[in-house]
């Protein structure tokens, strides 16, 4: 069932029965059909009473974006917390303040590198928890681990010496994004649960739906299907008290992610249309691209290739539209896999070179161990041994640098004693 905007709702009506107050009443008083005066009281009322409906729905929907932490969607559709202006307390209109303010309207446009820069100038200029935790998010979505992990520990210890429980949750959750990112997990999921901990400590329903769609997200990766399908119906509960269509949005590709690796597809599917669409109600691009991915990959496990590649590339438009040049990457290398699994390996070549460099260009390590694992598999398809694993050695260095993903690094291990295998074969029937 498509989302529905209530707020639109109900503002539509509001707008109805206004007109229809001031309509009724111009024709009693202008016109002279004083028989419907006694219709205006009523009006009136439900005028009045749609007004105050159209208040409340927008303070239950959208509330959470006045608070001093708000949810934010992050890299590969985690939640994210941030800090807004109200959480300030200073005087915006400081060299810090101002440069808070310009860093908050470059995060929320999606200018992920110029929020950073923003938020840097306005910890120079003055340090504060709320500028700590939107520095830390602008650098994760930038791929700046080592920077988001000095930021993001920093602004834990000083929220621990604050005793600020509800600061110290937000940079709790952020630091298990920055380790689900690297591919520790456990972790990752340690972090996680922390911050739900103090999120329940605090009663904080928004924050503790996010924990738990981190938490079912990381679980599912992990191939704990089960709790994760647990924490992604407790987290839908939860948000679906708290108004949040982000939160709905999330815990629902939670659950469709989790019955993907179920092998549970109609249920997955059902679960990550209905996200898309609560996604397209509010607008978020971003959030689309996400679910569009997840789409993909679930036509892909089924070998529905045409289907996988319209999603694929649907996904790749939403992430450009929203200037998401990593989330143009991955949809870059789903692509390529799809030509690859239908044996167009020029095509696939040029989309995972394609992927490569934009992670290059990012600096994005962990993206271009990836995209050259995908790389050298590939040339080792096409008989290119040599080439294949110069290419899978570099993937390797990367993973090592990186550090954490352990499945990534094995995969690529596995990869070059293979190839290497049957380089030293070739060899052997040479001689």
């Amino acid at each position: 069932m498509r989302e529905k905007r209530l707020d639109v709702i109900a503002l539509y009506l509001s707008l109805v029965f206004s007109a229809l107050a001031v309509f009724v009443a111009a024709l009693a008083h202008f016109v002279g059909l004083d028989f419907l005066a006694g219709a205006l009281m009523p009006l009136l009322i439900m005028a009045a009473l749609s007004w105050v409906l159209y208040v409340l729905v927008r303070s239950l929907e959208q509330g959470t974006d006045f608070g001093p932490i708000v949810s934010g969607l992050g890299p590969e559709g985690v939640i994210l917390q941030r800090a807004t202006r109200s959480a300030w307390g200073r005087d915006l209109q400081s060299a810090a303040g101002q440069h808070f303010v310009a860093g908050e309207v470059h995060f929320q446009g999606g200018r992920y590198q110029e929020a950073a820069a923003a938020f840097r100038h306005s910890v120079d200029a003055r340090d504060s928890l709320a500028t700590d935790l939107n520095l830390g998010a602008a650098l994760l979505n930038v791929v700046d681990f080592a920077g988001a992990k000095e930021v993001l520990e920093l602004g834990f210890r000083q929220a621990q010496r604050q005793n600020s429980r509800e600061y110290e949750a937000a940079f709790q959750l952020n630091l298990g994004v920055l380790n689900a990112r690297q591919g520790r997990l456990a972790e990752a999921l340690t972090a996680y649960g922390e911050a739900r901990r103090h999120f329940e400590l605090l009663g904080d329903e928004r924050g503790l739906g996010d924990a738990l769609i981190n938490i079912g997200q990381a679980q599912a990766h992990l191939g704990q299907s089960d709790m994760a399908l647990v924490s992604g119906e407790r987290a839908l509960k939860v948000h679906q008290g708290t108004g949040s269509g982000l939160g709905r949005a999330g815990a629902l590709s939670c659950l469709g992610y989790a019955c993907f690796c179920r092998d549970e597809f109609a249920q997955a599917l059902e679960y990550l249309l209905e996200s898309l669409e609560i996604h397209e109600g509010l607008g978020n691009v971003l959030g689309q691209g996400h679910v569009l991915t997840h789409v993909g990959n679930l036509h892909f496990k089924q070998d529905e290739l045409d289907e996988a590649l319209r999603a694929y590339e649907r996904a790749f438009e939403l992430h450009g539209k929203a200037a998401d040049r990593l989330g143009e990457a991955s949809a870059l290398v789903n692509v390529a896999n799809v030509h690859f699994r239908k044996g167009e390996l020029d095509a696939a070549l040029e989309n995972y070179d394609q992927a490569f460099k934009i992670h290059e260009q990012a600096g994005n390590i962990m993206g271009q161990a990836r995209a050259l694992t995908n790389i050298g598999s590939l040339l080792g398809r096409k008989g290119k041994l040599k080439a294949a694993l110069e290419t899978l050695n570099r993937a390797r260095g990367f993973y090592l640098e990186v550090g954490g993903d352990s499945r990534g690094l094995g995969a690529v291990e596995k990869l070059i004693a293979r190839l290497e295998e049957r380089a030293e074969e070739d060899r052997s029937r040479s001689d």
